[in-house]
């Protein structure tokens, strides 16, 4: 019996591109087409139902790609491809799933995440885990090989926005940021939120976003607004009745790319190094917390699909000691 061969493999005889589909050889690029073509025409036919002769950890990257590609929203699949990509380069396109180790994903994390955060190699791990997964659910395979692994420990978010430097950081802006600051500290949003909200998504006190536009594609996210937050999205919304309501001061709707320049030159107004758009949302439920918002209402009101994470992941009150002795002394006097 000859060898399978695995993914994309070229001919010979005319240098064309082919794949083993059970067991016929199907075309899917021509001599000379780059790589890259061959390699998403191949993918396409998981668009079909058709899986190749040897299922691989990369087919399996490809089809769960293409899968989040049709459910999910756009900002989850770059999430999730700029992850897989690295895995798929760095074990190459013949590694078989039932091959696949913990170990070998700690070391690629390793080679292509060691210098980087904690919590972004528990983002890779957390990738690689669930694509295995998927494919087990879609019966490509009949047990994920990291079943147990135990992936990177995330890092508590300890760093936030406190009230004094979002006041310095307010008065140092200029412009259309400054309301984007306001909305970003007033609601908890996330920045792809605010840079996504649109004039018809506004009721009364709240902005609901289209299920196929909120995080995870399986319910409407819905952003409550206080009177500040209302005031800006009603303004906004008036002098930019259609597209996105944010904009920069030369009229165009906020890219990610230009979000974070411009908290770029505001860090190097203020000196506030860690001030961005997560720190903001991170000081929202640092000061929610404060104020006596139970944490389960203070998920809900960030968006988190299990409210609980709050309090297992929003660990900045460790930090203000003010606080916790406030809180300390209130439990001597109820004692007392």
């Amino acid at each position: 019996m000859g060898r399978k061969r695995r993914g994309p493999w070229q001919r010979s005889q005319d240098g064309a591109w082919y794949t083993t589909i059970g067991r016929k050889s199907v075309k899917v690029g021509e001599a000379g087409q780059p790589y890259a073509e061959v390699e998403k025409a191949f993918f396409a036919l998981l668009a079909k139902g058709e899986k190749p002769a040897t299922v691989t950890v990369a087919w399996i990257v490809g089809a769960f790609l293409d899968d989040t590609e049709r459910t999910k929203a756009p900002g989850t699949l770059k999430w999730y491809r700029e992850h897989l990509d690295k895995c798929v380069a760095y074990f190459g396109d013949r590694l078989k799933p039932e091959n696949l180790a913990g170990g070998m994903v700690d070391r690629w994390i390793a080679h292509d995440y060691g210098h980087l955060a904690q919590n972004t190699q528990h983002g890779a791990a957390r990738a690689i885990v669930r694509a295995m997964n998927w494919a087990v659910g879609e019966r490509h395979i009949e047990r994920s090989p990291l079943t147990g692994y135990t992936k990177p420990s995330p890092t508590a978010r300890e760093a936030y926005t406190s009230p004094e430097e979002y006041k310095l950081a307010l008065a140092s802006a200029n412009g259309g940021f400054k309301d984007v600051l306001t909305f970003l500290w007033e609601t908890g949003c996330r920045p792809q939120e605010l840079r996504a909200v649109e004039a018809a998504w506004l009721d009364g006190p709240a902005v609901v976003f289209p299920v196929l536009l909120s995080k995870g594609k399986k319910r409407r996210r819905v952003i409550i607004l206080n009177d500040a937050a209302r005031e800006i999205a009603e303004r906004l919304a008036k002098a930019n009745p259609e597209g996105p309501i944010f904009r920069n001061n030369q009229g165009r709707p906020w890219t990610k790319d230009a979000l974070n320049c411009a908290f770029v030159r505001l860090r190097n107004r203020t000196g506030i190094e860690t001030l961005c758009a997560y720190t903001l949302r991170h000081g929202f439920a640092t000061e929610a917390l404060k104020s006596g918002i139970d944490t389960t209402t203070v998920g809900v009101l960030m968006g988190h699909a299990n409210p609980g994470m709050v309090a297992t992941v929003y660990q900045h009150l460790a930090q203000d000691r003010g606080y916790l002795l406030s809180q300390l002394g209130n439990r001597q006097a109820v004692a007392g």
